[in-house]
């Protein structure tokens, strides 16, 4: 299984901190979040890694370097970074030949939930936090009959389950034609879009489940007081 992480976006939310530090590169007690990000996924067993980049490149790349504890990075640039995340995706595409863990590197994360994504029984899987906020920021996961029928960040189609989506996807390399099919539409009609955007057309073409880590200890840094919170939480 192959890692692709997200890293670069501007962080514009975080701004003027970003304008000299990466997001990804926030400090959280000893180590940055994409630090803390990769030895996750290094302890469960994940060896090949490409990590997109933009903002602030060369500061990622001197922090992890192109072997992270035995570990080769691959990165990918995403030239058009201060546009929609969905460019950052599609400049991964290549990288899309092997079973997908893609992973937004703004998230604090305790380890038993990248666990519970990786040993998932749904061969494509999103992670679920039923106690969202709903401050409108949140992109939202719902539902029917334990199969995602939306992602967006106001639900509209019918569920029985919906929560906050951790910014985590598993995906199967069976679907490789259906994923590259519909964010090669997604890109070629708006390049500033979000990435979910493409992802929530996914849904209705291929069976996506969901594991619920409610309770289980996350938060995605976007504000000053998410630094706060994701310190708070002690791991």
């Amino acid at each position: 299984m192959k890692a692709i992480i997200l890293a670069a976006g501007v962080g514009r939310r975080l701004k003027p901190l970003t304008d000299s530090t990466p997001k990804a590169l926030i400090r959280i007690g000893t180590s940055s979040v994409l630090e803390r990000m990769l030895d996750s996924l290094i302890a469960a067993g994940t060896k090949d890694i490409c990590l997109v980049v933009g903002h602030l490149k060369d500061k990622i790349k001197l922090v992890v370097g192109q072997n992270y504890k035995g570990v080769a990075i691959r990165y990918i640039p995403n030239p058009d970074y201060e546009r929609g995340s969905i460019l950052s995706v599609w400049a991964a595409r290549n990288c899309f030949d092997d079973d997908i863990l893609l992973m937004d590197s703004d998230v604090i994360f305790e380890d038993v939930l990248l666990e519970k994504l990786i040993k998932s029984k749904n061969e494509n899987c999103f992670l679920m936090d039923k106690n969202n906020t709903e401050s409108g920021e949140e992109m939202k996961i719902a539902a029917l009959n334990k199969r995602v029928v939306e992602i967006a960040r106001r639900i509209t189609q019918k569920h029985d389950e919906a929560g906050e989506g951790i910014g985590f996807l598993k995906l199967s390399v069976k679907y490789r034609k259906e994923f590259l099919d519909i964010f090669k539409s997604a890109v070629a009609r708006d390049k500033d879009c979000d990435y979910e955007n493409a992802l929530d057309g996914l849904v209705g073409r291929i069976p996506v489940g969901f594991e619920d880590v409610t309770g289980l200890k996350w938060t995605e840094i976007d504000f000053e007081a998410d630094i706060e919170k994701a310190k708070a939480l002690n791991i």
